[in-house]
């Protein structure tokens, strides 16, 4: 993960020592896989709802916003605006120039509604959505983006605090804690009841390198514990973040302690890794892959339970998660039993 530090001079790139994962290569090429070039937007989901709800996010809040989605997309078909509007904002079509196409219509005296073909393409979109809406739970929160996670290299932020900028537009708007509230902070998956945390959003001087960034969540380096590894044990790799600055969905409970699971050695092999060796984890992980199962259990009781999240089974199944969740990595397989 890299980012821009206006106070460097001329062409120049800074890396840690944990940053060259390849030594040998005297290869100058530079490889960008994803870049924060607009803030992505936030969707709630099955895992973070139950953890809100458990720190008192009041249900009236995440009616409204499944109010608000319904009613959204029970307009997309009334106008071609809305249609390609719709259609873009969810990348369908954009190869053939669908939502420019539809939206050209009116120009010239046509309705999309009135071709049978164009007419079922939106439906059938809006059906989607509205499917994931209802099975899903995924509702968007307008009030709240994904942004990808960096450290503060400045060291102006203090222990608790993040900075956010997000590019909207072409506006850049600077994400700030108001009357001495916080915001929440996440990230997916998450279902520890601590991987919902707050966070105070801060303004840093204009003068500051910060200022130079976009569409980016920068936390601090102060502290016992970095605010990252408490969501769902997340780092500055490339994770995504989720911020809600929503300020009807304030927490009237005190967040849990973040979970610190024991980190698992990997699994070596005393020897050159050969293509035996890979088709064999390949087919192993197949046949122990338990992490969907785990998920599915830990929503039934949570819904189930008096203490939602915080019930003590769901707390050992979101372990056993983050356990599966290392497989690939670690090679070491999940225990179900209970």
């Amino acid at each position: 993960m890299i980012a821009l530090d206006s106070r460097l001079q001329g062409t120049k790139m800074c890396l840690r020592n944990s940053m060259t994962k390849f030594r040998g290569s005297d290869s100058t090429d530079l490889e960008i896989c994803t870049a924060g070039y607009q803030p992505i937007k936030l969707y709630l989901n099955e895992q973070i709802i139950p953890i809100l709800e458990n720190l008192g996010v009041s249900n009236s809040w995440f009616l409204d916003l499944q109010r608000q989605e319904i009613e959204r997309l029970s307009l997309t078909t009334s106008t071609a605006k809305k249609a390609a509007k719709f259609l873009a904002s969810h990348s369908i079509g954009g190869k053939i120039k669908l939502p420019w196409f539809i939206e050209r219509l009116p120009h010239l005296k046509l309705a999309f509604q009135q071709d049978e073909f164009l007419t079922r393409i939106v439906e059938a979109a809006v059906l989607v959505q509205l499917r994931t809406l209802k099975y899903k739970a995924r509702i968007p929160v307008r009030q709240g983006f994904t942004l990808l996670g960096i450290l503060d290299e400045t060291g102006i932020l203090n222990e608790g605090q993040v900075f956010c900028i997000a590019d909207v537009k072409g506006i850049s708007t600077v994400i700030a804690s108001q009357f001495g509230e916080e915001i929440i902070v996440t990230r997916s998956p998450a279902l520890h009841p601590g991987d919902v945390q707050t966070a105070v959003a801060v303004k840093v001087p204009n003068s500051s390198p910060l200022m130079k960034l976009r569409n980016c969540i920068v936390f601090s380096q102060r502290g016992p514990r970095d605010l990252p590894s408490m969501l769902s044990g997340g780092d500055l790799d490339g994770d995504l973040y989720h911020i809600i600055f929503d300020r009807n969905a304030r927490l009237s409970r005190p967040t849990f302690t973040p979970a610190d699971y024991p980190r698992q050695p990997p699994r070596e092999l005393d020897r050159i890794v050969e293509r035996s060796d890979m088709t064999d984890f390949f087919v192993e992980f197949m046949e122990i892959d338990q992490l969907g199962r785990i998920c599915n259990m830990h929503k039934t009781v949570a819904d189930q339970s008096t203490q939602g999240v915080a019930d003590p089974q769901c707390i050992t199944l979101a372990e056993m998660a983050s356990t599966a969740v290392d497989f690939s990595k670690t090679g070491i397989p999940v225990s179900l039993q209970l």
